[in-house]
């Protein structure tokens, strides 16, 4: 057997090891990284550990704020029972950092022999090895017999309550085979994903480590997860062979393995007993739900979606709809392709390729679809959850959501739409966390990293939002954070910094006009006149293709043209642009806040007044 240490103190024992935290015997359950935050402090009990070495340790690549370390100490020291006016085990240094206090035992996980037990001690100890002995050998007989599946029993397994699907190998050879084995792995985590209790990464975060030689403990930290699934694919025609297996992530250990084969029209019938399968190896259970065939062209043609709204382009986008009509017309009950149909048409309305109300109706026929289709529904609710957001209706949206995260707890779009209901309900401090946690279980998807951005800007936390941005922007150098830091910047009237962003915003977009237009504002009259020069370009250009009518409108409210920024915030309103959600909380528009008018729409489409004062 082997022995490592673990920590005791009082009635907790902390295993590093088995990555678990007991008290009196039995597990408390901890999220991964206030578990790892726990195992740091203690391992340097000997002194004050600095807040900022348990954020660059514990959070690694994460990017938290001081907040977030706040309340993982916070969540921490409930675990214990420890009261911080009085602490037994973790003291604070205000501003500094935190200690840990109790006196810890360090004791081996085996270390606890009946030496008085004598003969009947080793009588059993030899038996047990004869059954041990007669076990392998059984299970040996299993392996050749049934080598479809290979399981551990789950109470030698442990609980697992998170896990990530690694990038399945491509065994065919053939590289344009990778839309379908990324479509593959798309598919367990949904089906994994409805695993009540479980947390499982998107799929987005996982694409780095493709063809990459990282140590599974190594992946299993950087993503936060206590396991892995790690596989194969191979395709012949229409047969279909996947082989895989789940690890623990912190030592590697094997838990459980299969093999199977089945024809492309069972696909999803395969991975739902997979998570079935999965389930009570990590101590879970799932519903089991019954998976009817697909046809394999639906099938193709809904992979080929999901790889194109990975691109999120507007020529991407338009691909991904055109693939997944093409997919509900060969197979109408299909739901995952109706409620990726609805995302894929909000996602253009965000895009602003096409007037909002035209898209966002689009998207609420085709959830709906995906809804009445039953199953995997999870997708068309948090689509729907949007659509009526968009339209402002509040309560209707935060029911679709938390429906949709019923279903499917990891679901991001609806968590992102669950943070938005916080907001706008008035719990901003929640709401932010809320997309704290979303990103902290999106690591690498810069899609799901910028809300807590934005959401850290309509609170008014500005240096907390700055300090968020550059660190996306730092961990992902092509994602779209100009906007944000424009936001960010004006709203501290660090306006150099402001329209430098809006420079590198427009080269990007290639819109050399609006480039112009900028220039020539600013050297006439300044950063106003630099946006009042934007809005009228936008007008202008408004008479030959749509533009987006609160665009004109947030350029002309900088710029303090308030006559000019209603009547375009009016157009908006009838446009049904889905920025309007978030308007009562637009620092850029507070000119406009005294006006009657501005309070008469936020009144006439039910918008919610922002708090009067910033929250810290």
């Amino acid at each position: 057997m082997d022995r490592h240490e673990i920590y005791q103190f009082d009635a907790f024992q902390v295993d590093p090891h088995a990555w678990r935290l007991l008290r009196n015997g039995r597990e408390v359950h901890l999220e991964p990284i206030v578990l790892k935050l726990l195992i740091y402090l203690i391992s340097h009990r000997d002194r004050l550990v600095p807040r900022r070495e348990l954020i660059d340790t514990v959070w690694r690549d994460t990017v938290i704020s001081d907040s977030a370390l706040s309340q993982a100490v916070a969540r921490l020291r409930k675990a214990l029972d420890d009261d911080p006016r009085a602490p037994r085990y973790i003291e604070t240094v205000h501003s500094q950092g935190f200690r840990f206090i109790a006196g810890v035992e360090e004791v081996e996980s085996d270390a606890h022999p009946d030496h008085a037990a004598g003969p009947k001690k080793a009588t059993t100890a030899r038996r047990a090895l004869a059954l041990g002995i007669i076990s392998v050998a059984v299970l040996i007989g299993l392996i050749i017999l049934w080598p479809e599946h290979v399981s551990r029993d789950s109470s030698q397994s442990g609980d697992v309550r998170s896990l990530a699907v690694l990038p399945l190998n491509n065994l065919t050879g053939n590289p344009e085979q990778d839309y379908f084995i990324d479509g593959m792995q798309d598919t367990l985590i949904t089906e994994l994903s409805q695993i009540p209790e479980l947390r499982v990464i998107s799929r987005q975060s996982t694409m780095r480590y493709r063809g990459s030689d990282t140590a599974m403990p190594e992946i299993a930290r950087e993503l936060g997860v206590e396991a892995l699934v790690e596989g194969s694919v191979l395709r012949i025609d229409d047969q279909v062979e996947v082989n895989l297996q789940l690890v623990r992530g912190h030592s590697d250990e094997h838990l459980w393995a299969a093999r199977y084969e089945r024809e492309a029209a069972h696909i999803f019938e395969l991975f739902r007993e997979v998570a079935a399968a999965i389930a009570p190896v990590i101590g879970l259970e799932t519903t089991g739900r019954p998976a009817g065939p697909i046809d394999p062209r639906a099938t193709r043609a809904y992979w080929r979606g999901l790889g194109q709204m990975d691109r999120a382009t507007p020529g991407s986008l338009q691909v991904a709809i055109e693939q997944f009509q093409l997919s509900v017309s060969i197979e109408p009950g299909f739901s995952l392709a109706w409620g990726n149909l609805a995302a894929a048409y909000a996602m253009y309305a965000v895009r602003g390729q096409v007037p909002s109300r035209e898209a966002i109706e689009n998207a609420r026929a085709a959830a709906m679809k995906a809804i009445a289709a039953g199953d995997n529904a999870y997708i068309g609710y948090a689509a729907l959850g949007w659509v009526r957001l968009w339209t402002l209706d509040l309560p209707g949206a935060c029911e679709a959501f938390h429906e949709a995260l019923r279903i499917n707890p990891s679901a991001p779009f609806a968590m992102h739409g669950d943070a938005d209901c916080l907001l706008l309900n008035g719990h901003m401090d929640e709401s932010v966390e809320r997309t704290r946690e979303l990103a902290m279980i999106n690591p690498f998807t810069f899609v799901q990293n910028l809300p807590l951005s934005f959401h850290l800007y309509l609170a008014r936390r500005y240096d907390e939002a700055l300090e968020v941005t550059l660190g996306i922007q730092e961990r992902f150098p092509n994602a779209p954070v100009h906007t944000n830091l424009f936001l960010i910047y004006w709203a501290q009237n660090l306006f150099d910094e402001a329209l430098e962003e809006e420079r590198q915003w427009l080269r990007l977009q290639k819109d050399d006009e609006l480039l112009a237009a900028l220039e020539r504002g600013l050297a006439d009259a300044g950063p106003t006149g630099a946006q009042r020069a934007m809005a009228e370009t936008l007008v202008a250009r408004s008479g030959e293709r749509f533009v987006n009518p609160f665009r004109i409108s947030e350029a002309f409210a900088r710029a303090g043209a308030v006559e000019e920024a209603l009547f375009w915030l009016d157009r908006a309103a009838e446009e049904g642009s889905f920025e309007l959600t978030h308007l009562a909380f637009r620092q850029d528009f507070e000119g406009l806040q005294s006006d009657p008018r501005f309070q008469e729409l936020l009144t006439r489409k039910g918008l919610r007044q922002a708090p009067a004062t910033p929250q810290d």
